[in-house]
């Protein structure tokens, strides 16, 4: 049994916003890099087909930088993964590869334009949950050895007193994440309220059938808004 809790507060700090979300055991990340290679290659490309030469022109991220300067939060210091991700391709070049997990679920970013990611639920007990930070509270990011204390206030993805995801969806631990050894995988995708539910559903649906298709597992998932504190499986 797994559990993802959801502080109803973070619905409501974030109008609209919908989290299309997706649990898969016993995956093999190490297969289907060659599908998924055109794949992710494809949504790399696709961007230039968005009509945006600059990511935070687009509708999506400007409405995620909208929400986190009403909180406060500065995008200059900490912008959004599909900020970061979006402005990464549009500035063109060869796509990178970290696994297929990550491949998959940053292609299907591109794809809708909106952030996505995933955490191992070995490592963290099949316990996630989205909520304001305590000072108990604890991250260690991806390229340092030290935990560091986290301020309470923050909007972040944690399991037990580890911070997940700092800034709701700005930079991820190093504890849970994805490699080629995961097994079990929580996956998430954040929708703004301007995107509306159609595009929520589209996600939830691009996951499902991506893990089957590049992965040959099935899921379960579902799509959480106003209203709902969280997902059982």
């Amino acid at each position: 049994m797994g559990q993802f809790n959801v502080d109803p507060d973070i619905f409501q700090r974030f109008d609209g916003m919908h989290l299309a979300v997706a649990v898969v055991e016993g995956i093999d990340n190490r297969t289907g890099a060659n599908a998924l290679n055109t794949f992710w290659d494809d949504a790399w490309s696709g961007v230039n087909a968005l009509g945006f030469d600059d990511a935070r022109k687009h509708p999506y991220v400007d409405a995620w930088r909208q929400g986190f300067r009403e909180l406060g939060v500065s995008m200059k210091r900490f912008p959004t993964s599909i900020e970061a991700l979006l402005r990464r391709a549009l500035k063109g070049g060869d796509v990178f590869r970290i696994n297929p997990l990550v491949d998959f679920y940053n292609a299907l970013s591109l794809i809708h334009v909106c952030p996505a990611g995933a955490f191992d639920l070995d490592v963290v007990d099949n316990t996630v949950a989205l909520r304001m930070t305590r000072n108990t509270d604890s991250f260690q990011a991806l390229d340092s050895d030290e935990l560091i204390q986290v301020d309470a206030g923050e909007i972040a993805y944690a399991s037990g007193d580890n911070v997940l995801t700092r800034h709701f969806m700005w930079r991820q631990s190093r504890l849970a994440l994805v490699s080629e050894r995961t097994r079990n995988v929580f996956l998430v995708s954040e929708i703004p309220g301007c995107a509306g539910a159609e595009v929520a559903q589209a996600m939830r649906t691009s996951m499902v059938d991506g893990l089957s298709r590049f992965f040959g597992r099935d899921c379960v998932s579902t799509v959480l808004s106003m209203g709902d504190s969280g997902y059982q499986w």
